[in-house]
């Protein structure tokens, strides 16, 4: 063995486990399988968050739209000074544009909903369905009832699956709605209400199941006295995830076609529904710094098992650099030995996660036939299983980190090596 050859084969010898001697390789063992452990959890935990925020990002949009444009009422009412926006005119130019797949007119306000002696607050969407279903999946999530009575039925409701648990009905039941607006009438103050009837019941396996109701267009805006008006239009893109710049670059092309749809206003799914993801961005960051402590305690290890094999081996260094070793040669002896723990376990760990992340929901289900137990009840959670998504970036992220963490616990150690003087090392052997 050569001076040039001997960094990488003594730490061979005393990193892998069976190679090195008593303590040190024990200790090599349990930090490997320590790390290994830990970026298989990180990486495995992290595809389950990607799968849940996937699944509560496509329950949202079978039902909300990808971009909402609002319409001011004062741009669509009567103005001597101004004039008004023609809805109609807008949703053909909106749906003619690039990137769009399909346009919706739509009321949206909170209105309260009674029946059964309950009463539960939601938000009514009034929609037209012959345009709806260019913009949202609401036909293949119907449970019960037929949605097409929606157009059929002059005062028809179609409402969530949650919701109608919550108010005890089924399709074909009544339903009070108590409008927002306030009628003043010689004995006082009256609420608007109308009687609806149940036609459908849907269910996304989301929020919206509880808080959401839709309705005709044409009921809804005679209930809230908004004849001919709307409040925006339901905009579906080509792509989900580009909704924030083909909407920058639907109302740059709609303003320069007519300068007063400066007024219109905007927002993107991400938008409406911010502090939704952002509790849900937080969740993984949190969980993924909690996971990457395991990671770091075990790459800590390193520590420890470098400075014992220093202290055994003081004698052996001390001979290498009276042989002619260099302190860099020492210090790079050391500093390979935590690397390769760190990358042995690292990529035992990370090929590990690979193959079991895509098939957790399948284990999962395979674990509860076999127990009789359900973990994920559906009477419970929107997701009755477990959901998972592994993405290539968050795997190298994770490795890159480990393995930073494995080279940064090898430099004090090694140091410590390099920094012993043969001399004084061999006065002490007898």
């Amino acid at each position: 063995m050569t001076i040039n050859s001997f960094p990488l084969s003594l730490a061979l010898r005393y990193s892998i486990p069976g190679r090195g001697s008593g303590m040190s390789g024990f200790l090599s063992l349990v930090s490997l399988l320590g790390l290994s452990l830990g970026v298989f959890s990180l990486i495995v935990v992290i595809s389950v968050m990607n799968g849940f925020e996937r699944e509560l990002q496509s329950r949202l949009l079978s039902l909300l739209p990808h971009v909402q444009l609002h319409i001011p009422q004062s741009a669509q009412l009567p103005s001597a000074k101004q004039n008004t926006i023609a809805w109609r005119e807008l949703l053909k130019t909106v749906a003619t544009q690039p990137q769009v797949a399909g346009a919706a007119p739509y009321i949206e306000t909170t209105v309260m909903l009674s029946a059964n002696q309950r009463f539960r607050a939601a938000t009514m969407t009034g929609v037209d369905l012959d345009y709806e279903q260019q913009v949202s999946q609401l036909h293949q999530h119907i449970i019960a009832g037929d949605i097409a009575q929606l157009a059929n039925t002059r005062y028809g409701l179609v409402i969530g699956r949650i919701l109608a648990r919550q108010l005890g009905v089924v399709p074909g039941d009544s339903i009070t709605m108590v409008m927002p607006k306030i009628n003043i009438t010689p004995l006082g103050p009256v609420t608007r209400e109308k009687r609806f009837t149940v036609v459908a019941v849907f269910e996304v396996g989301a929020e919206l199941d509880q808080n959401l109701v839709l309705s005709n267009l044409a009921a809804s805006q005679k209930l809230l006295g908004r004849a001919g008006r709307i409040d925006g239009i339901r905009i579906k893109t080509e792509n989900q995830l580009q909704s924030q710049i083909i909407s920058d670059a639907l109302i740059d092309t709609l303003v320069s076609a007519n300068p007063m749809y400066q007024q219109l206003q905007l927002t993107d799914w991400r938008e409406r529904n911010s502090s939704l993801f952002r509790a849900v961005m937080m969740e993984k960051i949190m969980i993924f710094l909690l996971l990457l402590s395991v990671v770091a305690v075990a790459s800590f290890n390193i520590v420890s098992i470098i400075l014992m094999t220093v202290t055994d081996k003081r004698s052996d260094i001390a001979v290498l650099r009276t042989m002619g070793a260099s302190a860099v040669d020492i210090r790079r002896l050391f500093i390979i030995q935590g690397l390769l723990i760190g990358v042995v376990g690292t990529a035992s760990g990370a090929i590990l996660a690979v193959l079991t992340a895509p098939n957790i929901g399948g284990m999962l289900s395979w674990f509860e036939q076999l127990s009789g137990w359900q973990l994920f009840d559906p009477t419970v959670y929107f997701i009755p299983y477990l959901p998972s998504e592994l993405r290539a970036n968050d795997v190298i992220v994770v490795v890159s980190i480990a393995l930073l963490i494995s080279l940064l616990a090898t430099l004090y150690p090694a140091s410590k090596a390099a920094n012993i003087e043969p001399a004084e090392a061999l006065a002490y052997e007898h």
